[in-house]
């Protein structure tokens, strides 16, 4: 399931880069996530199931919808306009660091320890190799970019921690009302700020944005919730090594964009820092 999401997630960031030049980034996140939810709701009323009717629930599945889907989406997209997609997949790849620093402060059984200090710190190394010689050259875009995936990246973070505040609901269930909840939300503001119907897309574009909601959203979500509520927020941030290894191999490939070799490096710092924060956890997964 892990290899699959990640899989999934990795190539979005190709198709992401396709709309961007035809579509608004917060258009193409309004259309992902309704596409997305409209799906999700036919999908778990043709399995007999409802959404939920406990308003107290929705306390948490409305921001969770923020922050899991709406909001991420369209700083992908954003931060996609000026950097290529397979930095911007790698860029993403930094998730389980900030999981690692945001769950210390937010959850009272994930605390800093000696191994996850070092992790932190050999992570955001390799994130300064991969923007520092872009920064030296003046690439503006570069930065505003990789901004954009920062706040993307903690966006993801904190609705995996308001996930574990929510019982009782199925992982399908659960996706489908979380992006309802999202779509409703980003909806008047693609209305008012793009006009969505004045736009002029071509076929590719439109088919991208099909794609991100049938299987980068649709789909993603139904497996993200169950691998969350079983596995937890951090565990399940490592997901972040498929989600980079494919997106940079698909945006190399059909995109044509440069891997350099700070790119590689910077990686390799990143994936060993999640190494490194994770000893213990992985001892004691192999010990159960």
């Amino acid at each position: 399931m892990m290899i699959v999401l990640g899989t999934i997630w990795g190539s979005s960031f190709f198709f992401i880069k396709i709309d961007v030049a035809d579509i608004p980034p917060l258009t193409i996140a309004t259309g992902r996530v309704g596409l997305g939810a409209l799906l999700l709701y036919i999908y778990i009323r043709s399995r007999g199931y409802f959404l939920p009717c406990d308003m107290a629930v929705w306390r948490w599945l409305i921001p969770i919808g923020v922050l899991n889907s709406a909001l991420p989406f369209f700083l992908i997209g954003l931060a996609e306009q000026t950097i290529d997609s397979n930095l911007a997949a790698l860029l993403m790849s930094a998730g389980p660091i900030w999981a690692l620093i945001l769950s210390h402060f937010l959850t009272s059984d994930d605390r800093f320890t000696v191994n996850k200090t070092m992790g932190i710190g050999i992570g955001f190394a390799g994130v300064v190799i991969i923007l520092g010689p872009m920064i030296l050259a003046g690439a503006s875009g570069t930065l505003f970019g990789a901004g954009a995936l920062v706040t993307a990246n903690i966006c993801y973070v904190l609705s995996g921690v308001l996930v574990r505040r929510v019982q009782g609901v199925r992982s399908d269930v659960f996706g489908a009302s979380v992006s309802i909840a999202g779509f409703f939300v980003i909806l008047p503001f693609s209305l008012i700020i793009d006009q969505p119907w004045t736009l002029t897309p071509g076929a590719g574009p439109l088919a991208s944005v099909f794609y991100l909601g049938f299987m980068a959203t649709a789909f993603a979500a139904i497996i993200r919730f169950k691998l969350l509520m079983e596995v937890g927020a951090t565990f399940f941030s490592q997901i972040g090594y498929i989600i980079t290894i494919s997106g940079v191999l698909i945006g190399a490939v059909l995109l044509s964009e440069p891997i350099t070799l700070n790119m590689i490096a910077g990686m390799i710092l990143i994936f060993f820092g999640i190494y490194v924060s994770q000893r213990k956890l992985k001892t004691a997964l192999n010990k159960d």
